[in-house]
Order: C-alpha cells, then structure tokens, then sequence
C-alpha cells in the first residue's frame, strides 16, 4: 500500500474533501450524534464554501491517499507553538491500516523543515469528543494526552463536549 498526502488545491479537490466528509461523518458520528447535529456541523464545518472559508483563513487541508485513492483527510491549523488538527478523517474501509499514525508522521515531518517555517512547533493539539471512545484510543496510541475538558456552543443549540488532546512533535 502506497500512502500519500497531497495538499488541497483546486476547486474540484474541495468537492472531493467535502463529498467524502458526508460518507465519513454520517457513518461514523450517526452513534454520537444526532441526525440534526450531523448536518449542521457539515454545513458549517464541512460544505465546500466552508472549506474554501476556512483555506482562505490559513487552514491547511491534505487529501489521504492510498494506493492513490482517497482513503481520508486531515486538515491543520499552524499557530504560534503548534499545529492544531483541526480534522481527521479516514473512510471506514481504510480504517486499521496505519493512516492515522503515517498523516501524523506527516505532521511531524512538516515541523521539521526549516523551509516550510514549522521548525519552531514544538506540538500537535486537537479537540475529540469525548463520547469518542474508538479516536481517543487512537490518538492515545499515537502518543496524544488528555489536557483538559471544554464544551463549546457550536451554534444551533448544538454543544460539542471535547477533550483537547496534545502530543509533541518528533524531529525527522
């Protein structure tokens, strides 16, 4: 299996991001979430004048291939002292593979090259809900803690209840 990571570019990119956002979202968070809370988020989170939002803000969005196939995506967030995973989404089909764990290596990779100007992140941090027991083991195991709690008004009488997890980079 051949993985790859390609940035978010074209328009025709973002339909793809926000095409397999539906697929993932609706099948994954359908035990978390309501019908309702689903939707919502994808519209303000996931459509593709969202994405476009978000990109023009300085939101990073990668495309996850496998084997050159879209197998997910992620999207980052560079602040001062860290990279924020704003997303993370793998298709279920190509869940248990590693993709996980070789996009975060990815992430590692980006703040260890002095010309992409990352080298002074010294950490990964990113928001899970914490009814998301399969993510937090995950991330868990690609070495992430729990900081703290937060609950967030989202908007549409939405809450979302998370956990803000960290990790440090590793220099490669």
């Amino acid at each position: 299996m051949r993985f790859d990571v390609m940035p978010v570019a074209t328009e025709k990119q973002i339909i793809e991001i926000e095409k397999a956002a539906n697929h993932v979202w609706h099948n994954y968070y359908k035990d978390i979430f309501s019908p309702e809370q689903i939707e919502y988020m994808l519209e303000k989170y996931q459509s593709t004048e969202a994405l476009k939002r978000q990109m023009s803000e300085g939101y990073i969005y990668y495309m996850l291939l496998s084997d050159g196939k879209l197998a997910g995506y992620m999207c980052l967030l560079p602040q001062s002292d860290h990279i924020y995973l704003a997303r993370l989404y793998i298709k279920a089909e190509y869940r248990r593979q590693g993709l996980a764990k070789k996009a975060i290596s990815h992430m590692d990779a980006l703040a260890s090259k002095e010309d992409l100007g990352f080298t002074h992140i010294k950490k990964i941090r990113l928001r899970v809900e914490r009814a998301n027991s399969f993510a937090i083991n995950v991330y868990e195991h690609l070495g992430f803690y729990k900081v703290r709690e937060e609950d967030r008004d989202i908007g549409g009488g939405f809450v979302c209840k998370d956990y803000i997890m960290e990790r440090k980079t590793k220099k490669v």
